[in-house]
């Protein structure tokens, strides 16, 4: 089963379960939109899909859990509980959050950046030269120099 038909097929029996006909959803998209996108034969953009789980009354979350357990063919609670050791490791990682992650508006670079500034700034202060950073972190001589007399923020 591919996934956008067991994402259409799991949003169907949501809505026929909740007594919904696709007139009933007409206020979030069209009828014969809907009726394509249950078939699978449709993508659904991320915030047409979020009306139509607010009128189908359930989360995006519970709709997509439904949709990936379909597809490794497995019963929705031992999906779940598959999939919990991976969520707590991330989260763990520090790589999931529920919260905006300031962070990540810097990307990759700019996260390095900060880490190596805050790393330099450090071995500073327990008073290595220059030179002796550059070879403990493995960092250029131009980097040390950017954030030598930089400030801790």
């Amino acid at each position: 089963m591919e996934y956008l038909e067991a994402l259409g097929q799991t949003l169907r029996e949501i809505r026929v379960a909740a007594g919904l006909s696709r007139e009933d959803c007409s206020r979030v998209m069209n009828r014969d939109y809907l009726a394509s996108i249950e078939r699978g034969q449709q993508a659904i953009s991320i915030l047409k899909f979020k009306s139509l789980c607010e009128c189908l009354a359930i989360t995006p979350s519970l709709v997509l859990l439904t949709v990936e357990a379909r597809l490794v063919g497995q019963g929705l609670e031992s999906y779940l509980a598959s999939q919990e050791p991976q969520f707590n490791g991330h989260v763990m990682a520090d790589k999931l959050h529920g919260e905006a992650n300031g962070r990540a508006s810097q990307g990759v670079r700019g996260k390095r950046a900060e880490d190596n500034r805050k790393a330099i700034q450090s071995l500073r202060s327990e008073g290595l030269t220059k030179a002796e950073i550059v070879r403990k972190l493995g960092v250029g001589r131009t980097t040390v120099d950017r954030y030598w007399n930089k400030a801790n923020t």
